[in-house]
């Protein structure tokens, strides 16, 4: 009985020898939410728009035939230079020419009747003059007098009905000869083909109200380039003409190129997008004229361009992972007093209108701000925020220099409460955490 005394005294003493340790490292460990912070800081900000996007000539023609007919010379490839006036392909002309020649021969008939029919009525003329006289002096009767003014009138008609023949002659001359000079296809100014669609021996077509008929080829002036970019719709309004940018060029890695916005498109993008997909109607077209670009370059290589909406000198800034939103009823604990050296836009208390209770807009508005550890403690700063960099936000209220702000882990970020106690962890390690 004893000897079960004893060991039950025993175990009860090892119990609590083993609580007495757990208790003591218990204490010992520190508590607290690990984070990860930033301080506060000024530097030098540049808000950038990226978009996608392909090279276009600022200048291009996409030659079509007006006649229809078999292509019988065809001068130029695609990639060969041009000057305006250069002959690039002939179209079938023997039709045209027969046309031309037939015209020019009924002309020429209907010019020699005219000459005829003025002979005709000077005679009749002549004839009225001396019918005049006669008729002064007694001769002949007032019935001869009508007679002959009768056949000098009809004369005259002759000779304006022959006029007519011939201005009508003239103009199917002119029209003859205009399709016969459309047979020839020039190059409407200097430049490049950068697209030829058709070969020597096949028929051109014609455009109609609903067919735009055969597109020949295309001539661009490669001298002056676009960068014409699909911007989304929530950068747009960023955008004005004139903003400078950066464009790289996918076939030209290890160059950038200067540029500026020239167009802004006001309508959305429909249909097929340059890029090879179906566009959704939420881009928008924006055109980057190259300042500099290398001299061999094509339409359609593809670019990425960075635009530059907004810069910013010595901004007073923090990393945009530490933003985060909360709801206006978590009353954010009010922080330290600024020091008056660092006067900081005041915060106005956000304020919700009454609206319709079963609307979107009656619920409240979220706050954007930032945590603050002051005293091992997290506290919850509305701010205000300006332009945004890649990896900084300008903050213009709310916060300080040297104010140490939490940057991570995300999860403590989503799930930090004003107040919380935090542990400051920011080695190397705790960054890869995720």
């Amino acid at each position: 009985m004893k000897r079960r005394t004893k060991l039950i005294i025993g175990v009860v003493a090892v119990l609590v020898v083993v609580v007495v340790a757990v208790a003591v490292v218990q204490s010992r460990k520190p508590k607290g939410i690990l984070v990860r912070t930033a301080k506060v800081d000024r530097k030098d900000l540049v808000q950038l728009v990226t978009a996608n996007g392909t090279i276009n000539a600022k200048t291009k023609v996409e030659l079509s035939a007006n006649i229809m007919g078999q292509i019988t010379k065809l001068n130029v490839q695609e990639g060969d230079a041009v000057k305006k006036g250069d002959l690039l392909l002939v179209i079938d002309q023997a039709r045209y020419a027969a046309a031309v020649n037939g015209s020019r021969s009924n002309l020429q008939a209907l010019e020699a009747e005219l000459r005829r029919v003025r002979e005709a009525a000077a005679q009749a003329k002549r004839d009225l003059n001396n019918t005049q006289a006669q008729y002064r002096d007694g001769i002949i009767a007032a019935a001869d007098l009508d007679r002959t003014k009768s056949q000098y009138d009809q004369a005259v008609s002759g000779v304006q009905r022959a006029e007519r023949q011939v201005e009508q002659a003239r103009a199917d001359v002119a029209s003859s000869q205009d399709a016969l000079d459309k047979t020839e296809i020039r190059a409407p100014m200097d430049g490049i083909v950068t697209a030829r669609n058709i070969e020597q021996g096949e028929v051109v077509v014609t455009g109609t109200m609903n067919n735009p008929g055969t597109v020949l080829m295309t001539i661009s002036d490669m001298s002056t380039v676009d960068a014409v970019l699909e911007v989304d719709q929530t950068d747009v309004p960023q955008l004005r003409i004139g903003q400078k940018a950066t464009v790289r060029i996918d076939a030209f890695p290890d160059e950038t190129f200067p540029g500026e916005v020239s167009e802004i498109g006001s309508s959305p993008i429909r249909g097929t997008s340059a890029l090879g997909g179906a566009a959704t109607g939420t881009d928008y077209e924006v055109k980057v004229t190259l300042l500099k670009h290398p001299e061999h370059i094509r339409p359609g290589l593809t670019v990425t361009a960075d635009i530059t909406t907004a810069t910013r000198d010595k901004a007073l800034t923090v990393p945009v992972g530490a933003l985060v939103l909360r709801q206006p009823d978590e009353k954010p604990k009010p922080g330290p007093a600024k020091a008056a050296k660092e006067p900081t836009k005041p915060v106005p208390a956000p304020t919700t209108a009454p609206v319709k209770a079963d609307g979107a807009s009656s619920r409240p508005k979220d706050i954007e701000g930032v945590y603050v550890v002051v005293a091992k403690k997290a506290e919850f700063r509305p701010v205000t925020t300006g332009i945004k960099g890649e990896m900084d936000v300008e903050v213009v209220g709310g916060l300080k220099d040297g104010d140490e702000v939490v940057i991570g882990p995300f999860k403590a970020l989503r799930d930090l409460k004003p107040g919380a106690a935090v542990m400051v962890d920011n080695s190397e390690r705790s960054g890869q955490e995720r």
